[in-house]
């Protein structure tokens, strides 16, 4: 069960985080703040890192449901796996290149502006996929989300 609350408290941090920080490395890139830039890039690795504990404790999480909620759709959890695993390639990925940029032009004045629009491409790919993460594992304990029933009593 611990494993199964740590994931959950630390879930909505990359979802959370790849947004804000897509749209922060969007302003510091077209408004050329390159010191932004380099702390974007830095806050990139930090929610990569968190990414790591949540991924790791999502297997644990899914066999606590199975096992001790009955009810719950496979479907739904091995859903939310998939997407999980996908999302995590990606944010590991932005991670790493954010750490080979910091180190490879840290001597520099300005990162060249391909890598940085490289970045927001992927970064925008991952808040895509991350978020979608997200939602298939709010499906997995909220009907309300997939019954599209929304009557409030």
């Amino acid at each position: 069960m611990l494993l199964t609350h740590l994931h959950l408290m630390l879930n909505h941090i990359p979802i959370f985080g790849t947004i804000v920080l897509f749209f922060l490395m969007g302003y510091a890139v077209i408004y050329k703040k390159e010191n932004l830039v380099r702390i974007y890039l830095w806050w990139f690795v930090v929610t990569a890192l968190i990414t790591v504990p949540v991924f790791l404790t999502g297997d644990p999480s899914s066999e606590y449901l199975k096992t001790f909620l009955p009810g719950v759709n496979n479907d739904t959890i091995e859903n939310h796996e998939t997407f999980g695993y996908i999302s995590f390639i990606i944010i590991l990925i932005l991670g790493l290149s954010a750490i080979i940029a910091l180190r490879l032009f840290r001597n520099k004045e300005i990162i060249p502006s391909w890598f940085k629009y490289f970045f927001l491409i992927v970064s925008f790919i991952c808040m895509l996929a991350i978020s979608w993460t997200g939602k298939t594992g709010g499906e997995i304990r909220h009907d309300e989300i997939t019954s599209g029933n929304t009557t409030v009593k």
